[in-house]
């Protein structure tokens, strides 16, 4: 929606959409960023207006290849502190998929991801991962491994209800493995082997209400992100805002 609208006449479109907060991305949907977002008094500004508009910034994200691309490692690192000033201090990160799947690729990720926790850690920022199929961490598994051999309570996860279909054995069991450390959701419906994200009210093979309610048990207070990659966003988000209300009163009623 952004390649349509600056940041400001996005918020508002959001909220007229019936969306109470956002999650702002550092890139575009060619992946190009935004480097606005790294002007200190730009950052101020957005602030203002969504303090302005009374809607949340309830995330920053920065999907790209960190691991590999030395440049946007560094984009990545600067995000930590864009986090800091627009959101609830919450920045969701994915890695690259697997070259190798080797040994020596983990601990070349585990060192580049160490440095951004540090730099998460020092701005009170927490990192969250978003597992994403075939990528270096792709799945519930990786995800707890990356967490035991990063032990820091600024690195945790952006659970993505779709991937979890999509990517683990039982879903249910892998949204409870990961418990706490879920500080920030994406929600969509998905077709069974099939990585592509539908719109929650309008087809896919998930029982969404089942997976709000696995989010909810694990005591998950946090935003939930509608993620969706179609021109047709903007025609259809209000409908699917309504449905996910629905669902979750559903699952919230006595």
């Amino acid at each position: 929606m952004l390649d349509k609208y600056h940041f400001e006449e996005c918020f508002g479109v959001a909220r007229k959409l019936g969306f109470d907060g956002v999650e702002i991305g550092l890139a575009d949907s060619k992946w190009n960023v935004r480097t606005e977002l790294l002007d200190k008094g730009y950052l101020h500004h957005l602030r203002d207006v969504l303090r302005e508009m009374d809607i949340q910034g309830y995330s920053v994200s920065f999907h790209s290849d960190y691991i590999y691309n030395d440049e946007r490692y560094e984009y990545l690192k600067k995000a930590v502190h864009v986090a800091r000033e627009l959101s609830s201090g919450i920045l969701i990160f994915s890695t690259t998929r697997k070259k190798t799947g080797d040994r020596e690729e983990w601990d070349y990720f585990l060192a580049r991801t160490r440095e951004l926790v540090r730099i998460a850690e020092d701005s009170g920022v927490t990192l969250a991962n978003e597992p994403e199929p075939d990528f270096i961490v792709g799945n519930v598994e990786e995800l707890i491994r990356m967490f035991d051999d990063i032990p820091s309570d600024n690195l945790a996860c952006n659970m993505d209800l779709g991937h979890a279909f999509l990517c683990e054995a039982d879903p249910f069991e892998s949204i409870k493995k990961v418990g706490k450390k879920i500080v920030h959701g994406h929600i969509e419906n998905m077709k069974k082997g099939i990585h592509s994200h539908i719109m929650p009210h309008m087809g896919g093979d998930m029982n969404l209400a089942d997976y709000l309610k696995a989010l909810k048990e694990t005591g998950f207070d946090g935003g939930i992100s509608l993620d969706m990659y179609t021109p047709e966003y903007e025609e259809h988000a209000a409908d699917a805002v309504a449905y996910i209300r629905k669902l979750l009163d559903s699952i919230n009623r006595p």
